[in-house]
């Protein structure tokens, strides 16, 4: 058959040409074999960009809360508030730059982003993704050594640092295949200049699948292994202080542990599975014209979309639910007129009316902390003891001299009381 002769075929046999067939025929003697849009309706531009806005604006400003007061507050600077911090780092970056690459993307039939866009959209989403994921892991340990390992070995102040840039590195690293392996193609039909960027199919067909597993699978088998072992700890250590009288505040702990892993392992699932779905959908296309029209490109918006959403939702499982986040959050300069602190967090209003019931009844101590005449003895402070009341124990120091330095005084209560927030 002369090439000639495809131009008076039916619209359903052109669009059956493999991309095989494509690369040996001399298309700028042929038609474009696919309707022509050019730009997506403006109310479909509208609504996409309208819902993205949404989650890039909320994510944005609730990950820079959490990088502002871990900045303005040197108290919270600890490797556990590192780990954090790097994951609100890396969701930040993901918000202000990947989203606009998938919704230019989307927009256009071509693909404008030519030969940069094709070399680093791919790039940048995988580096930002397996660093998030990279992220939430060493979170996940953090926490695990906290409440189930020895205290060796826990991430220090000194050694956090070093994870953070070593997952850097290794997420570029291993995404530097989408960077190498795309290329931005220009093909030349009767009708149209067709745009396009196209992935080396033997290698990255067989590297999606390893990146799945990298974004997808490993984190969520690791989050379930890591919050099991907390939660049988807890479970553990609230039967044994239980035959003692005790673990109250272990049977709370492992309440609000309950909760947040509820929150984190169903988010994991609802904005991480559609990505998963869609990328076995898309490997198993016939290599064909058009095969990639209707539902996949509904699906390929959706599952991009989720992965966005999960960044925009992490400060709040892993920074808002934090009680020494919050209470940070209404002294820091700037972000205190939001009165973060005063929010229901989901995890904390069963604990907190308990909290404020128990403390009713709790004796407290007051110690001394420092005399206002620091070359005083102790000695001479017990034996200046004036009383004690019956609800509250005091001590206090007479004193000669006439000082402007009110003594300083700690409560401490005499069951420790775990962190809401710490885990």
């Amino acid at each position: 058959m002369d090439e000639s002769d495809f131009d008076d075929l039916d619209s359903r046999f052109v669009s059956n040409w493999s991309e095989d067939y494509l690369e040996q025929l001399d298309t700028s003697q042929h038609n474009f074999p696919n309707t022509l849009w050019h730009v997506k309706p403006p109310v479909e531009i509208v609504l996409k960009s309208s819902a993205m806005l949404i989650i890039g604006i909320t994510g944005i400003f609730l990950n820079s809360i959490i990088l502002i007061i871990l900045f303005r507050n040197k108290w919270l600077w600890t490797a556990s508030n590192y780990l954090v911090g790097n994951l609100a780092l890396i969701d930040l970056l993901t918000l202000l730059i990947c989203p606009w690459f998938m919704l230019v993307r989307d927009f256009y039939q071509q693909y404008v982003l030519r030969n940069f866009g094709c070399r680093f959209e791919g790039f940048l989403q995988a580096s930002f993704l397996l660093a998030g994921v990279c992220a939430v892991l060493l979170v996940s340990y953090d926490r695990l050594a906290a409440a189930a390992l020895a205290a060796d070995t826990r991430v220090t102040i000194k050694v956090a640092p070093y994870l953070i840039v070593a997952s850097w590195i290794m997420s570029m690293i291993v995404s530097l295949p989408w960077a190498v392996k795309r290329e931005f193609v220009e093909r030349q039909w009767k009708n149209y200049v067709e745009m396009f960027c196209i992935e080396d199919s033997k290698v990255l067909g067989i590297y999606w699948h390893f990146l799945l597993m990298l974004l997808v699978w490993v984190p969520l088998g690791v989050m379930v292994v890591t919050y099991a072992i907390i939660m049988w700890r807890l479970e553990w250590s609230v039967r044994e202080l239980a035959s003692r009288g005790g673990g109250q505040s272990i049977a709370r702990a492992r309440t609000r542990t309950l909760r947040i892993t509820a929150c984190v392992l169903l988010t994991s699932l609802i904005c991480r599975m559609p990505f998963t779905a869609f990328i076995y959908w898309r490997n198993n296309l016939p290599n064909e014209v058009n095969s990639a029209d209707g539902g996949f490109q509904i699906m390929w918006f959706a599952s991009n979309y989720l992965l966005y959403l999960n960044c925009a939702i992490n400060p709040l499982i892993y920074g808002f639910t934090n009680a020494r986040f919050r209470k940070a959050m209404d002294r820091t300069p700037g972000v205190a007129c939001f009165k973060f602190g005063s929010w229901c967090c989901l995890c904390d209003v069963p604990a907190k009316k308990h909290d404020q019931g128990q403390e009713k009844n709790t004796e407290k101590i007051f110690v001394i902390a420092h005399s206002p005449k620091p070359h005083k003895k102790i000695s001479k402070a017990i034996k200046n003891i004036l009383h004690i009341k019956k609800d509250t124990l005091e001590f206090s120091i007479k004193v000669d001299e006439v000082t402007t330095k009110p003594t300083k005084i700690t409560p401490v209560k005499t069951e420790p009381v775990l962190d809401n927030g710490k885990i």
